[in-house]
């Protein structure tokens, strides 16, 4: 692939491996990307690696229309991700552009279409340092079954949070859940929730915002919460962008590359 770095992304976030509305973005992102050369959605997570054939059928129809419209999807894991399958993928690592990243869909490594972004990976377009760092906690554990709905990798691990604070400008993070400056309001949160597991996204929200307090990057793109957010964290000033979930119209946008500005999308 050439090294010429596009000037224009989709950013997405939170599919849960529905495959209708993956498709949908997916179209709509060949018609925003229809003058650049190379076509890339970046995903904030939740994108749907799923065990059994379910998951293995949404792979396959999402590569499909991706290798249909000439895009390639990066992606962080979210929370509601397959990670034991992400985790086997470590040292399988493909060239993409001036980077490295792992892909994961069916296809064959010359027409892989679909490629996940490690905790604290970085690379650079138009002089802009990027960093993925993927991860949050499923609030709703207590209904989910350890191994089969919910795995304990979907948290930062000591190790992923010191890579990510490493020396070196960042002017730009994908991740999945949302820094503890961001201010949201939840209302009574249903009875089926643990209060530990809310305590512990909590706490994993203050790791993220400590990240974010090293590297201030001008932008941040979250999803995880299920709605739009457009806020600033000062005192620094990082741009922060939050996704809503498949099915609503605030779950893509448009990003400047050049200049890390959001773009109206008709």
């Amino acid at each position: 692939m050439s090294t010429i770095d596009p000037n224009h992304v989709v950013l997405a976030g939170d599919w849960h491996g529905n495959t209708g509305w993956a498709c949908h973005v997916v179209e709509r992102a060949a018609e925003l990307l229809a003058e650049e050369q190379h076509k890339i959605i970046l995903h904030a997570g939740d994108f749907g690696v799923w065990p059994g054939q379910a998951g293995r059928s949404y792979l396959d129809e999402v590569a499909r229309v991706l290798w249909l419209h000439r895009i390639k999807l990066l992606f962080v894991d979210g929370n509601h991700e397959w990670h034991p399958e992400l985790i086997q993928l470590q040292g399988e690592a493909m060239p993409l552009n001036n980077f490295r990243l792992l892909p994961i869909d069916s296809c064959s490594t010359t027409r892989a279409r679909i490629f996940w972004i490690p905790r604290g990976f970085r690379w650079n377009w138009h002089g802009k340092t990027w960093m993925g760092l993927g991860g949050a906690v499923s609030v709703d554990a207590a209904v989910r079954v350890e191994g089969k709905s919910y795995w304990r990798e979907e948290t930062y691990t000591a190790e992923q949070l010191e890579h990510a604070v490493r020396p070196g400008p960042v002017d730009a993070m994908l991740t999945h859940d949302s820094p503890s400056a961001v201010k949201m309001s939840f209302g009574q949160p249903p009875s089926f929730w643990d209060p530990m597991d809310l305590a512990r996204s909590d706490a994993h929200r203050e790791q993220l915002q400590d990240v974010v307090d090293v590297v201030q990057p001008e932008v941040l793109i979250h999803g995880h919460y299920h709605r739009p957010v457009r806020q600033v964290i000062k005192p620094y000033g990082t741009q922060v962008i939050g996704l809503d979930m498949d099915g609503e119209p605030g779950n893509y946008t448009l990003l400047d590359t050049r200049t890390l500005k959001e773009v109206s999308v008709p």
